[in-house]
């Protein structure tokens, strides 16, 4: 996408050339919200595709969005919210986990049989079930576990996916 201003040195061309180059930042700053718009909607749909596949235990999440504009930066944010978000996200228990796992769980601590501990006693009581809690009569609370089922992860490597065929789309128009 080019734009070509001319000039004369005169106060009206010069003028004129600021209302040209004004116009093109704002045309420029609309662009770009359309894209991070289409980029973070896309997103959300894939997020909230993976989080409707969730299997186990944890179900209680979803998806939150925003785009927000503070002067020149424009900035959004996908995320998934809830009591379950990290179980669903990165997994918990080992009945829904015996495959792959989030590929950036050792990273931030989590994975297949780290909940809650890495180590030993990680309350993993018979194969498939755990207790993570006790209810009000203080009888445990069993899981059979979650599924790592990623949506953040996914919308993120989609958005990444898609980003450079998003932007030729819109800044060519």
């Amino acid at each position: 996408m080019s734009k070509v201003i001319k000039v004369k040195l005169d106060t009206n061309s010069i003028q004129s050339a600021i209302n040209e180059l004004e116009e093109y930042q704002d045309d420029l700053n609309r662009k770009l919200y359309r894209f991070i718009d289409a980029l973070i909607q896309e997103g959300v749909t894939v997020a909230n595709a993976w989080l409707g596949a969730t299997q186990g235990d944890s179900t209680d999440a979803e998806i939150g969005y925003g785009i927000n504009d503070e002067g020149d930066i424009i900035y959004a944010t996908i995320s998934l919210e809830g009591p379950d978000a990290l179980f669903i996200e990165f997994g918990a228990g080992i009945a829904y986990n015996t495959g792959a796992q989030h590929p950036y769980a050792g990273e931030f601590g989590y994975g297949i049989g780290t909940y809650p501990s890495k180590h030993p006693p990680n309350k993993a009581i018979n194969p498939g079930r755990w207790v993570y809690g006790h209810d009000y009569d203080g009888d445990p609370l069993w899981s059979i576990g979650t599924q790592a089922t990623m949506p953040i992860y996914h919308a993120a490597e989609n958005m990444r996916n898609n980003a450079i065929k998003k932007a030729l789309d819109i800044f060519r128009s």
